[in-house]
Parts: C-alpha cells; sequence; structure tokens
C-alpha cells in the first residue's frame, strides 16, 4: 500500500519544485512569469506555497503572500497529490479560487503545468 502524499510536506514541496523546474511544458509557460500561489488546507490550517519566477520554481511551507491561493480540505489535497486536475476538484467546488480571480485566469496554463506534476511525485 503506497503512503499518500501530502502536498504540505515539506520533502513533498521541494521534490515538486525540482520536477517542475526541469518539465518542458512549466518552462514553455513560465516565460516572463512572476506567480504566487498559495495552497491552503481549511480542515488543518496547513499553508504552502510555490513561486515562479521565470523559469526558477521554488516552494515551502507556511504562509506567503499570494495574489491567489487554492483552498479546501484535506480529501481535495490528497486528490490533487495523486494527479486528480485542479480545475476538476475547482468545478466540484472541492478547492475553492480565493484572491485575485484575474491573476489566477491570467496563469492557468502555468497553474494546468505546475499541479498537472503532482499525480508524478512519490513518496
Amino acid at each position: 500500500m503506497q503512503i499518500p502524499l501530502s502536498l504540505f510536506d515539506p520533502g513533498v514541496l521541494a521534490a515538486w519544485a525540482r520536477r517542475a523546474g526541469a518539465d518542458e511544458f512549466v518552462r514553455q509557460h513560465s516565460v516572463l512569469a512572476d506567480l504566487c500561489l498559495a495552497l491552503r488546507n481549511t480542515q488543518t490550517g496547513e499553508q504552502a506555497w510555490l513561486a515562479v519566477r521565470e523559469q526558477d520554481v521554488q516552494a515551502g511551507v507556511g504562509e506567503r503572500a499570494a495574489p491567489f491561493w487554492l483552498e479546501g480540505d484535506s480529501a481535495a489535497f490528497a486528490d490533487l497529490a495523486r494527479g486528480f486536475p485542479f480545475n476538476r476538484l475547482v468545478r466540484q467546488h472541492r478547492l475553492v479560487v480565493g484572491g485575485d480571480l484575474r491573476a489566477c485566469v491570467q496563469n492557468w496554463m502555468l497553474l494546468y503545468a505546475l499541479t498537472r506534476l503532482t499525480g508524478e511525485l512519490e513518496s
């Protein structure tokens, strides 16, 4: 049985950032990017973030100022960690986009490029 990943674990976030930094699809959508995405677990209060500046990807735990964020319960983030598409989780109202919706829409493809990689992470 595989142990589920937590996107709020510093090791998982570091692996996600490394994977994203090496991914061609992320590179294609991060030219001139200046994005910080926060993740907020409404059940546990855990917070994490991913920042993309040009083609440099960093990640960390805790609070960080971000123009928009994804928030939801532990089950929604567990599904995201397994590779379930974030846009479906949003459409199902399991993840909610908070903050500046315009910034989210402007970075939709980069957000997709980043979150699609979660299914490729290993514990």
